[in-house]
């Protein structure tokens, strides 16, 4: 679910980093980043450039993922190069859709973890033993009660991002967003006169004939360009656009398949079904149960 929201997460993301100074990554409900990293340590760079401890560095992540995901709370560790991290769970509708991974820090009133112990069992002679103590000594240092309230804030942005989705206020961002980018991309194409009357009359019968005289193509010149601007055949194309509208009658209506079926110009709501299954990996209904549960 949160794949459809890079934007607005990016720049959450950008402002957490603002606020906190450490290091932000924002993650799917399987672990697989749904952003890129930012600020992220040289400390943890040298570490993760490193084929086998880089892998120290992931199965501590997928560990303590998967301890947060169970708990769906946040969850404080130390991973195993002696930094303090963290993960704050996304629900939405009682369920996991994502988490933040942050941290990349020490704690200013614990000396618990010694830099000499934490080299001699991870690095090895063939690193640069005085870099690794530079940017040791250049990570952010915070208090555990201050660590405890960004938690708390990064938690209620959580809440924050659930009650968007929930209340449909980036969808309506995304929507407008994909239709002003696909204006500009077609706008000064041979076939724009097509997509906007494919847009504006999506529930029609739409024939491949009058759409390609609108262009003041032939049949097989209109098809050729078509492909080649959408990269869709003038069918698919056509399916496709009937299925993001669907979608969008899915999360905000409760019409029934079949009047969603002839709102969208498919008589046949079994094949309306089948077509929804093969382009979004699920059925109708429970992609609705995604939104209206």
């Amino acid at each position: 679910m949160l794949h459809k929201y890079k934007k607005e997460l990016l720049k959450i993301q950008e402002e957490i980093v603002d606020m906190t100074k450490m290091a932000v990554v924002i993650v799917d409900d399987e672990g697989n980043y749904l952003t890129e990293k930012s600020n992220y340590s040289e400390f943890c760079k040298i570490f993760r450039k490193n084929k086998e401890l880089s892998s120290f560095c992931e199965k501590c992540d997928v560990k303590a993922l998967s301890k947060a995901f169970l708990s769906l709370k946040p969850y404080i560790y130390r991973c195993h190069a002696g930094l303090v991290d963290m993960i704050i769970p996304i629900i939405y509708q009682s369920e996991l859709i994502g988490a933040f991974l942050v941290g990349q820090i020490l704690l200013e009133d614990e000396e618990t973890f010694e830099l000499e112990d934490i080299l001699v069992e991870n690095v090895g002679k063939e690193f640069n033993i005085k870099k690794i103590v530079e940017n040791y000594g250049f990570l952010k240092k915070v208090k555990y009660n201050e660590l405890q309230s960004i938690a708390s804030i990064l938690h209620y942005t959580s809440v924050y991002i659930s009650d968007c989705i929930k209340s449909k206020k980036w969808y309506n961002h995304i929507i407008e967003n994909n239709i002003k980018e696909e204006r500009v991309e077609y706008s000064h194409s041979q076939i724009s006169s097509a997509v906007t009357y494919i847009n504006e009359n999506i529930r029609e019968n739409i024939r491949l004939e009058d759409v390609a005289a609108l262009c003041n193509l032939s049949i097989s010149q209109f098809s050729r360009v078509f492909k080649r601007e959408t990269g869709k055949t003038f069918k698919e194309y056509i399916l496709i656009k009937k299925i993001e509208k669907a979608k969008h009658f899915l999360e905000i209506t409760s019409k029934s398949l079949s009047e969603i079926s002839n709102e969208i110009g498919i008589e046949d709501s079994s094949y309306f079904t089948k077509v929804f299954k093969k382009y979004e990996r699920i059925c109708p209904k429970e992609y609705r149960d995604l939104f209206q549960k």
